[in-house]
Order: structure tokens, then sequence, then C-alpha cells
């Protein structure tokens, strides 16, 4: 804010003092000086604004007043004004257009939206004129008003793929606006479509349409805003050509399908079909018949897709019924050589692929039984004999096709494929060696000759050889020899091993057994070999041996408390060196203790049964087992014994019982059984049956029997629904019953144990009285009851249903039956 002066520092003093109220021309003395104020007024973008009408106020020292300035003062076309003949004084200046509605908002000088401020009786911000100066630049800057849509914009024309659409901006609170465009697709801007024009493309259907209109003006603020939605733009039709199939309709061969001209260009999806069913996986433009298609007709359908149109669907016409294929084939031939041993291949190299092949192999023209494979191996009774093969080729939608091979030379004598043998085993005195002949081909069968420095050993013609102390030191081998009918004896020679002398061998031993005083340790020399090795031991306490010790066991006594021990195994064999074993040391002896396993508890986890701790087998024997049951980890009064019957209190609680053994000499030992889990509640033995008879006017019971001590209670039902109020042991059935049977429920309860309810079987159904009374307020008789007695004078007779006079006959008694009736005294009406 700021002050325009049209004064010297020194003036500024004097217009201090000028009273709160100006001297106007009409009331000054003629000869005061006046003053004038005059500027330019610019519209919001900084151009000159003509037209535009000015006011002006003066400050009385409490308040700004308007004052007259003559005819209307408005800006040239310049945007110039000048206010003249004024007295000294403070004024405000403001400007607005002469014209309403404007662009522009009413703004005082210097371009505020408000006129000055008056604080504590003075003004803030003015113009102070005085001494008839001039004040020429009181210029005004417009205030914009806010640019706002008051019509919204709208689209012309129809949404259409192809079609132009046109944006009409609509009405704005401003003039003079320039406006551009951005068109949107379902509500997403679309690119480079910022015309005032859209032409739909194929990109757009299926969506809806719309304009965001922005309006802007030089000095304004910038303002937009959205049409509504046009319709869903709809898809373009697609131009679908007629697909046809080329290619001979039979297994084996390809159809192809050529889809026809679409429009436009389509992106094109096929299905084939069989007798115009869809075969499944077969939509590519080829098509392989198969097996499944024989005698089938085939065609296929076309599905067109283009973008911003809709798909389109076109089926071939059928070929004719899929006849069956034919194989190519050839005779087969034999691949390898005549020879006993030697594997022959039958080769076909039909085609298609996929044909299953049998076989059969021929001796001279006669079948080889069970030679039915694509190789055969000639046996000795192929010798000197020609060989063929018939191969037969089959595949599902195929004619069979058999043919058979030239028959090969006469086959020649078998040759062994057979290795140098070799020994396993260690080649020393006292062990035994294996010969191992190795993998011939084919199979023989073997003869062995074991031989010392080259000279064959007496009797050593086994495969395995045990070796001696003649044997130290000399050259070991082993002579195989094979032989197979219609092959040729064939011997292979091992290389020579020296023999070495024989040694004894042992693990180190272990001690096994607790380290406590009181248990026993027992010396584990593990396995020494050759066998006929004698062992002897000696134990040893801290390194020094324990006289007496000798045994492989050894009994831990209180001299050991504290002490490592170890064993020393020595095993002993004639002409084999004598070897010593020491095991590793134990930790130190430490004092006894007694062990259990974690006792356990059977019996059933319910109220009323009977728990028991099992302790298991305790060590050492002579163990004294004290018990103490604990309901959810806290003791049971006076339950210390080995069982415990289940009651009431331990309902939905965890048992465990403590097991603590004691013996002298050995640290007190406690265990703890797993906990039970919850104790369910007890079942209730419950079992029920009704008696009596079972009709109108009689007594039915119902009879229970349950575990003792349970409360029973009762309810009885009528063809499975409850009778209201029934709910005694005994129960008289009455005319409501008749027709329906029975049956009792019993429930059981107890403290502790689950709630029973048990149903009688279903009684029969209840017989009717002979007789009852009419139906209370009618004429009626009950269904079960339909003979109407009536008490007439001087003779009694019944009606029966259907009868002429039935209707109209108010009885005094109704009977179920004639005989009934009768009994009572009445006759048969005549009608």
């Amino acid at each position: 804010m700021r002050s325009l002066v049209a004064t010297t520092a020194a003036a500024l003093v004097v217009a201090a003092l000028i009273p709160a109220s100006p001297a106007f021309a009409d009331q000054a003395d003629s000869l005061a000086p006046v003053v004038s104020i005059s500027g330019v007024v610019y519209d919001p973008a900084g151009l000159a604004a003509s037209e535009v009408c000015i006011a002006a106020e003066a400050f009385d020292g409490e308040a700004w007043t308007p004052i007259s300035v003559g005819p209307e003062i408005r800006t040239d076309t310049t945007g110039a004004f000048s206010i003249l003949d004024l007295p000294d004084g403070t004024y405000t200046v403001s400007a607005e257009s002469c014209e309403s509605p404007s662009d522009t908002a009413r703004t005082w000088f210097p371009s505020l939206s408000a006129q000055p401020a008056i604080i504590e009786g003075a003004v803030a911000d003015g113009i102070v004129v005085s001494g008839g100066l001039e004040v020429t630049s009181t210029d005004i800057h417009l205030l914009a008003v806010p640019v706002t849509n008051t019509s919204a914009p709208t689209i012309i024309g129809d949404a259409l793929i192809g079609s132009t659409l046109t944006a009409d901006v609509g009405a704005w609170s401003v003039t003079e606006l320039s406006f551009t465009y951005q068109w949107l697709r379902n509500g997403a801007p679309i690119a480079d479509a910022v015309g005032e024009t859209y032409n739909p493309t194929v990109d757009d259907a299926d969506t809806k349409l719309s304009v965001e209109v922005v309006a802007d003006r030089h000095g304004w603020t910038t303002s937009s805003a959205t049409s509504a939605t046009t319709n869903v733009v709809p898809r373009l039709a697609l131009t679908a050509g007629t697909p046809t199939i080329s290619g001979t309709a039979k297994v084996g061969q390809s159809l192809t399908v050529t889809p026809g001209d679409w429009s436009p260009e389509a992106v094109v999806t096929y299905v084939w079909l069989r007798d115009g069913d869809e075969i499944a996986t077969a939509t590519t433009a080829d098509y392989l018949l198969s097996a499944a298609d024989v005698g089938a007709k085939i065609s296929v359908r076309v599905t067109g897709a283009a973008t911003g149109h809709t798909t389109a669907t076109m089926t071939s016409a059928s070929t004719a019924a899929v006849a069956i294929g034919t194989l190519v084939t050839a005779a087969p031939t034999v691949a390898g050589t005549a020879k006993v041993g030697s594997a022959l291949t039958a080769m076909t190299g039909w085609t298609p692929g996929g044909i299953t092949y049998t076989y059969v192999w021929k001796r001279n023209g006669t079948t080889i039984t069970g030679a039915t494979q694509a190789t055969y191996t000639p046996a000795a009774a192929d010798l000197g004999a020609k060989l063929t093969v018939t191969a037969t080729g089959r595949l599902p939608g195929y004619s069979s096709v058999v043919r058979t091979s030239a028959p090969t030379a006469a086959v020649t004598v078998g040759t062994f494929a057979a290795p140098a043998p070799t020994l396993s085993g260690t080649v020393a005195v006292g062990r035994t060696v294996t010969a191992v002949p190795g993998t011939w081909k084919p199979g023989a069968t073997f003869t062995y000759q074991w031989k010392r420095n080259g000279v064959s050993i007496t009797g050593a013609t086994k495969s395995t050889y045990a070796i001696t102390a003649t044997d130290l030191k000399t050259a070991l081998t082993v002579t195989v020899t094979g032989q197979a009918t219609a092959y040729t004896t064939r011997s292979t020679t091992s290389a020579p091993t020296t023999v070495a002398a024989g040694t004894l061998t042992a693990a180190t031993p272990t001690i096994a057994g607790i380290r406590a005083v009181g248990r026993t340790l027992t010396a584990v020399p593990g396995t020494w070999a050759p066998s006929g090795v004698t062992l002897a031991y000696q134990w040893k306490r801290a390194g020094v041996s324990i006289t007496g010790a000798t045994a492989s066991t050894y009994v831990l006594t209180a001299a050991d408390l504290g002490k490592t021990l170890t064993v020393a195994v020595i095993g002993r064999k004639t002409a084999y060196t004598s070897a010593a074993k020491t095991s590793v040391a134990t930790a130190a002896i430490a004092a006894g203790t007694l062990t259990a396993p974690t006792p356990t508890i059977s019996g059933t986890r319910t109220v009323g049964k009977t728990l028991t701790a099992v302790p298991g087998t305790w060590a050492p024997s002579g163990v004294a087992l004290t018990y103490q049951w604990k309901r959810a980890g806290v003791p049971i009064t006076g339950a210390t014994k080995s069982t415990y019957v289940l009651t009431a209190a331990d309902l939905g609680k965890p048992l465990t019982v403590t097991i603590t053994g004691t013996k002298a000499g050995y640290t007190t030992l406690a265990k703890n059984a797993s906990s039970t889990g919850l104790i369910a509640a007890g079942s209730l033995s419950l079992s029920v049956g009704v008696s009596g008879t079972t009709k109108v006017g009689s007594t039915l019971t119902a009879s229970a029997s349950a575990t003792a001590g349970a409360a029973l209670s009762y309810q009885w039902y009528r063809n499975g629904s409850a009778i209201s109020g029934a709910t005694g042991r005994t129960y008289n059935p009455s005319n409501a019953d008749v027709g329906k049977s029975l049956a009792a429920a019993v429930t059981a309860r107890k403290a502790g144990y689950a709630t029973r309810t048990v149903r009688s079987g279903a009684t029969a159904a209840i017989r009717p009285p002979d007789r009852t009374t009419p139906i209370s307020g009618t004429k009626n008789c009950p269904s079960w009851a339909p003979i109407k007695g009536n008490q007439g004078s001087p003779e009694w007779i019944y009606h029966l249903p259907g009868g002429g006079s039935y209707n109209v006959t108010n009885p005094e008694e109704c009977f179920s039956s004639e005989a009934a009736a009768m009994a009572a005294g009445y006759r048969r009406a005549r009608n």
C-alpha cells in the first residue's frame, strides 16, 4: 500500500493539520486553491481501459464519504481520466466498468479490492492533495473477476466411428476468452485429440466420449469445464469371407482352410468340427486327419475379429466322409550278423509315425516260439538255419499291413566275449579270496583252477580259495574256463598276486554301561578276525590294573567313585601275531542313581471310571514306590494309591500322578506322568420301555433302567411329536391318540455325567373305545367312531354313514362298530 502526496516533505506536515472535513468549492472562500486528480486505468492484461466509470470519496475524519464530481467521468480511448476542482483534502478514487455484467471488478487506487482502511481515525492509504497542485499519477489496474463456466460445454454430432464431433464451449462469466480442447475417452485424454472437432476411430468403439474445454484470457485466471459424455460409440460391422477346405478326406492326410476375404482385414481363428462337434485343440489353419475322424465329415468354423468391429463367424462346407488311411511300407530288413549270441534287429521304417508293430521270427520258415520282439538273438537251436522276420504294422484309422524280410545267411557258431578274471579279497594267509570271472557274453558255465606259482593246486577247483600257510609268498592265480552250447570253449587267467602273511584285525574296544556306582560295565571287544581268536581282559582304574578284574564285565564299587576306567583286550591265535587294543577312558564314575521310565496312566478319562498309575520298571530292583494324584497340578487329599476313582470334582480338569522311588544308597527319584487331558463327563447307562394296553382309557407306563443315583424325567410323544404336559411316568391315552403311536422319552441326569435322553420304541396304534360322545356343539361323530346312536322312543336305532337320515341325525352316542352299537341295545336304521 502507498499514499500519493502532491507536496514536498514540508507540505506533508501542513496537510496533516488540514481539518478532517474538506472545504468543498460551494462552501470555501472563492479564493481557496483547488486541486485535480488524474491518472490512467488499465485492464487486467495491462492495456488501457476506455469507457470506465470513475468515482471519488473524501475522508471526513471518521469515514469515507462519496463526493459529487459533476457529470459522469469516463476514461478516454487511452484509459486516461481527470477529476477537477477539488479542495485540499484526502481522497480515494475507484474505477469500474460502466456496463453490467463486467469482466472486471470495482477497483480502488492503488489497485485495491476495497477502499483504503481507516485505522483509529486515520487513513492507512489515500490521496492527500493541497496547495492547488495536480495529482497526475493516480493509475488504477482493474482487478479481474473469476473466470467461471455458466453453461457446460456440449458435443454436436453423432458419436459414430468416422463421423465428426464438434465442441460447443458453452457459456462463461468473462468475454474475449480463447479456448483449447482435450477430447476424452471414458474420461481419459485421447492423444493428439486437442482440436475443436474430433473424428471417432475404431479405438473408440464401446466407449463414451467427452470434451474438456479450457478458457483463458491474459490477465484472468484459467478455468476448465467438461461436457457430458456421448452415448457409447457402437462397433462397425465386419464383412466375413466364406471359408473353404482343401485336401483329401483320408486318415493321415492334412486338410487346409482358406478363410476367404474379410473386410476390413481381420484376425481369424479356427475351430475344426467333426460332424458338427468341436475337435479339441484343432485350432490352426491345418488339420491332420486321425483315426477318430473315420466315417465323419469335417468342417471348420472361422471367427474374425478386428478392432472396433463386431466379431463374425463363418463355417465351411463339410468334406466327404473321412476314409481309412494307407500305410507306406516296404519289406523289413534284418540288421546284424547271423551268428549264435549276436543280436539281430528287424528294420521297418514305415510311415506315418506312431505305428504299432508286432513281430514273428522264423527258423527255416517255422515260427520260433516266443520270438516276438523287434530284436532276436540266435540260440543254439538256430545253428545252421536261415532266419526271417515277419512284421505286422497297425495304426488306428489305417489298414493293417504284413510284410516278411528276406532270409539271413545260415547261422554260425558263436564266440564268447570274456575279460580276464580278477581276485576279490585280501591275498594273505588266513584269508579267502574269490574268483570274479567278469561279464561273459553270452552267459557261460564256469569251471575254476587255482594255481600256486603257475602249478595247479590239487582240489582247488571252486570259485573261492582259502589261503593257507603253504601259499605264503607264492604267486597266486586262477584260470576260469567258460562253456556254452553252440559256442567255442574259452579259458582266461588272472594276473598273479603274491600271498602276504596273516594278521589279526580288531576294532578299538568300547565300554558299555552306566558310569555310576552299582552299575555293571561291559567290555565290547568289537570284531576280531579271523575267527578263533582267544580274547583276554584287564580293567584299569586311572591307568592302574585292578586286581582280579579280568572278566569281560566289571561291577563298579565305591573305590571307583570319581575315577576313570579303561579296559584292555588282548587277542591271540596260533600262527598269527598277537594284538592288544585299549578302550578310551570313561568319564569320572558318578554316584548311583535310580532309573525309571515316565509313568503312564491307564483307564478311561471320564467321571466314575478308575485310573491306574503304571510305574514301569524301576532299576535297580527293590525300589520302594509312593503315589500322589494331582488335579490341575494340585495334590488331591488322600489320593496316594496306585489307583484313583474319578469324581465329579475332576470334571473338566486334567489329572497327573507323581511316583516317587527310594532305595538306600541311591538318590531319591520322582517321575511325573503325562497329563490325562481334561476329564470328560461320565456316560450314563439308560434303557427305556413302555408297557400297558394301547387303548383309550387304559394306562401306559414308562420303565427305565439307569446308572445308580441318576435323576429321571419323562416326556410322552404322539407320532413323534411331544405331548404338552405329558411328563409323568404314566400316560392315559385319550381320543386324540386314536390311530396314533405313542413313545416315552426318559432323560437321566447326574452330576459329573453327560445328560442322556433315550426314547422308547413306538407303541402300536392306539385303539378307540367301543363308544364315545358326539363332537361337542355339532351333529358329528369322530372319524374313528362314525356310527350314530339315536335314543328314540319306543326303540333305539343307529345310523351308518351314507344312510338317508345320517346327516340330519343328532346322536346321543357314537360307536366304532355296528357290533358295539348292537351290544349297547341299538338296532340298525332302515335308511
